[in-house]
């Protein structure tokens, strides 16, 4: 078995498979390998930050949460929003607003507009729909679209959203792509939906 000495420096290997191994023992070792990844997590290497950060949330030690929540600063969108998983991952309190702001970061290109922020968000249940609402009157349609699909996903598997298209249209029928003043009102009501009921 390698040294965490060992497979730090493998971690840096330009070979893919290598890394890939390499990684994946550190996370094995769990919190003994936390400082290895705490220091892969500021290289000036993209792939490395990226793989610190997935391996950081997969070990998830509270040790590494204040790095993580650095990270959600980081230039690259995959290390922010691996950041923001692995907040997810060890239930910081930070969590749902990292999700939150790296919504858009990540796309599935097999699965649009999933992100990985949107599978955590949804995972999340109930308790991200405050945060979430406000995204539905952002300037940016994407991001209402990323929203509107976390709100309908998550409202939709609880009881009082069974019947999600009733209530979707009693709530004023959002539509993330709508004129601006209809789309404000239905958000707004959607919004005080979630207040009657968190």
């Amino acid at each position: 078995m390698s040294s965490l000495d060992e497979l730090a420096e493998q971690l840096r290997s330009p070979e893919f498979n290598t890394r890939a191994i390499a990684l994946a023992e550190l996370v094995r070792q769990g919190k003994a390998a936390t400082p290895v990844l705490l220091e892969a997590l500021n290289s000036p290497d993209d792939v490395l930050r990226v793989q610190a950060a997935r391996g950081l949330g997969d070990i998830a030690d509270p040790a590494s949460a204040e790095a993580l929540a650095q990270a959600l600063d980081d230039r690259n969108e995959e290390v922010r929003a691996n950041a923001a998983q692995g907040l997810a991952l060890m239930n910081d309190k930070r969590a749902i607003g990292a999700l939150v702001r790296t919504i858009n970061d990540l796309p599935d290109l097999e699965h649009y507009p999933f992100t990985l922020s949107i599978y955590n968000l949804i995972e999340l249940g109930s308790p991200a729909l405050p945060a979430v609402v406000p995204l539905l009157k952002s300037s940016d349609p994407t991001t209402r679209e990323r929203a509107f699909l976390v709100f309908t996903t998550i409202v939709s598997a609880l009881p009082d959203g069974k019947d999600w298209q009733q209530l979707w249209q009693s709530l004023g029928s959002y539509d993330p792509h709508g004129t601006t003043p209809e789309r404000e009102r239905a958000a707004d009501q959607l919004s005080s939906w979630i207040d009657q009921r968190m």
